[in-house]
C-alpha cells in the first residue's frame, strides 16, 4: 500500500512538471516550479528505492540524498512564493540570494556531514549481531531539526499568511497553498511517528496538489505557448511574422488563405502575386495602416509593428479583410445620399404645400379694394381661431398699407357664426378705429342676425347693411 502511494505521488509530480513546462518553459516561475517539483520527484523515487532496498550501502547513499533534497526543495519553494506573489522582492538580487543561502548551506552541510560520516547531525549504525541499520542522532541533530522546522515549515507558511492578509487579490491562492503546506507537514510528522517511513517521503503530495488546484483554478502560471499558437492559428485576421529581409517566417491559417502561401517568399511579393494593389489613403496613413485591393473587390487593411532585438529585429503584420466592412460603408453612403435626396424632395414638397396653403388662405380671405379709401372683405364659410387671427392681421395690415378709410365686411357667405368670430369682428372694428378707419357689416341675413344676437355681444358701435349693395350705395352717397 505504501509503495502504491509513492507511485501515485511520482505520477502526480511527473504530470505537474510536464504540464507547467508546456505552459511556457521559458518563463522563470515555470522553471522554478519545475525545479521544485523535480526535487520532490527525486525525493519520492529515492524514498521508494530506499524503502524497498535491502542493500546497506544503497540505503546509506539514499539516506544522505533524502536529507539534502528536503532542504533544497524548500529553498526552491521560498523562491517560488517570492516570484509568484512578491516579484518586486524577487527582482532584488541581494535579497533573493540571501533568502536562498541558508537552504543551500543546509543542503551542502547535510551532504558533507552524512557522506563524510562525521555524525554531527546523525549517522547510520549497523548492528553486527542483527545486521539491522539504525539511525543514531548526533549532537547537532536537534538544532538542525529546529532549523528545518523554522525554514521549511514556519517561513513558507508565514510568507503565505502574510500575503493572504496584505494582498486581497492573492488571498485565495495563498490560502490554498498555506493549507497544502500545513497538511504536508502534518502528513510527514504523523507518518514518522507511526513508523510509516515510506509515506513520509510522499508527504509533499498535499502541497503539490494544492499547487495543481491553484494553477488550474487561478492560472498563476503563464499561458501555454501551445495554447497561444492555437489561438493565433484560429484568429479570423491574418498574422504574419517577417524577418529583417521581410521574408515570411510564420503565417497563420487566415494569412495563408488570403495570400495563398505555399512557399517561403517576401511579404511584398506575396501581396503582388495574390493580385493586391496598394490603395492607401491619407486617413489610413494617419492610422498607421496600408490598404490593398484586388480586382474581385476584396479589400485588405495591413498593420505592421516592428520589433527590434539583438538579431536585427522582426515585424509582426496583421491582415484584416475589410471587404464586407467596405461594402457596408458604401451601402451606408448610398443610403445617406438617397436619404439626403429624399429629404430635399420632401423639403421642396413642403415648400410647395406652404405656398398652396398661403394661396388658399388668400383665396378664402380675399381683400377687394373698391376705391383708394374703401376695402371689401367677403367672409366665406366657417371661421375657427386660426382664420379669425388671419382675418384680423390681414385687414389691419391692408389698412396700414393702403391708407384705407372704410372697410366693408361682407357676411353673406358665412355658414357658422360663433363667439370667436364675434370677438374678432369687434377687435377689427377697434383696431381700425385706432388707425383712423371705420368698419361696416354687410349682408346680414335674418338667421345670421339671430345668431349674432345669441353671442351676447353688443353691435351698437358698428354700422350694418342688409346687403353689400346697400353698403356700397350708402358709401357712394
Amino acid at each position: 500500500m505504501e509503495l502504491l502511494i509513492i507511485l501515485f505521488t511520482i505520477v502526480v509530480l511527473v504530470a505537474s512538471v510536464v504540464y507547467v513546462l508546456l505552459q511556457d518553459y521559458r518563463a522563470l516561475p515555470n522553471r522554478i516550479f519545475a525545479a521544485f517539483t523535480t526535487g520532490s520527484l527525486l525525493l519520492s523515487c529515492a524514498g521508494a528505492v530506499r524503502f524497498a532496498s535491502r542493500n546497506t550501502v544503497e540505503v546509506w547513499l539514499l539516506s544522505g540524498l533524502l536529507t539534502s533534497l528536503q532542504a533544497a526543495i524548500f529553498g526552491f519553494l521560498i523562491w517560488l512564493i517570492m516570484i509568484l506573489f512578491m516579484p518586486h522582492r524577487h527582482q532584488q538580487s541581494l535579497l533573493r540570494w540571501s533568502v536562498l543561502a541558508p537552504y543551500a548551506l543546509m543542503t551542502i552541510g547535510l551532504a558533507i556531514d552524512w557522506y563524510g560520516r562525521f555524525g554531527f547531525v546523525g549517522i547510520d549504525v549497523v548492528r553486527d549481531e542483527s545486521g539491522i541499520t539504525n539511525f543514531v542522532r548526533g549532537p547537532a541533530f536537534w538544532p538542525v531539526f529546529a532549523l528545518y522546522i523554522i525554514g521549511c515549515i514556519l517561513v513558507p507558511v508565514t510568507m503565505l499568511v502574510t500575503i493572504a492578509i496584505q494582498h486581497p487579490r492573492e488571498r485565495l491562492p495563498a490560502v490554498w497553498l498555506t493549507a497544502g503546506a500545513i497538511l504536508t507537514f502534518l502528513t510527514g510528522y504523523i507518518s514518522r511517528e507511526m513508523g510509516l517511513v515510506a509515506l513520509a517521503y510522499a508527504s509533499l503530495l498535499p502541497l503539490h496538489l494544492s499547487f495543481g488546484w491553484v494553477t488550474l483554478r487561478y492560472g498563476i502560471f503563464r499561458p501555454s505557448q501551445v495554447a497561444l499558437q492555437t489561438a493565433v492559428e484560429h484568429l479570423p485576421d491574418g498574422v504574419l511574422v517577417l524577418d529583417v529581409d521581410r521574408q515570411i517566417r510564420f503565417a497563420n491559417r487566415a494569412a495563408q488563405q488570403v495570400l495563398a502561401l505555399n512557399t517561403e517568399r517576401s511579404f511584398d511579393d506575396a501581396l503582388a502575386e495574390a493580385g493586391f494593389n496598394e490603395q492607401t489613403t491619407d486617413t489610413d496613413r494617419e492610422l498607421g495602416s496600408r490598404r490593398f485591393a484586388r480586382s474581385n473587390g476584396q479589400v485588405l487593411l495591413v498593420s505592421e509593428v516592428v520589433i527590434h532585438d539583438k538579431r536585427g529585429g522582426a515585424s509582426v503584420v496583421l491582415l484584416r479583410d475589410i471587404t464586407l466592412l467596405e461594402r457596408q460603408r458604401a451601402e451606408l453612403v448610398a443610403s445617406q445620399k438617397a436619404l439626403a435626396e429624399r429629404s430635399a424632395a420632401l423639403e421642396h414638397s413642403l415648400a410647395e404645400l406652404q405656398q398652396r396653403d398661403e394661396l388658399l388662405r388668400r383665396l378664402t380671405l380675399p381683400l377687394i379694394p373698391l376705391s383708394q379709401e374703401t376695402l371689401v372683405a367677403p367672409l366665406i364659410g366657417a371661421f375657427d381661431a386660426e382664420r379669425c387671427q388671419l382675418l384680423f392681421s390681414s385687414i389691419l395690415a391692408e389698412i396700414a398699407a393702403r391708407q384705407v378709410q372704410i372697410v366693408l365686411l361682407d357676411l353673406t357667405g358665412l355658414t357658422v357664426f360663433e363667439h370667436t368670430l364675434a370677438h374678432t369682428l369687434h377687435r377689427i372694428s377697434n383696431g381700425a378705429r385706432l388707425m383712423g378707419a371705420q368698419v361696416a357689416l354687410c349682408g346680414i341675413r335674418p338667421d345670421l342676425a339671430e345668431l349674432m344676437i345669441h353671442t351676447g355681444s353688443s353691435w351698437d358701435g358698428l354700422r350694418s347693411f342688409a346687403t353689400l349693395q346697400d353698403g356700397v350705395a350708402a358709401l357712394l352717397r
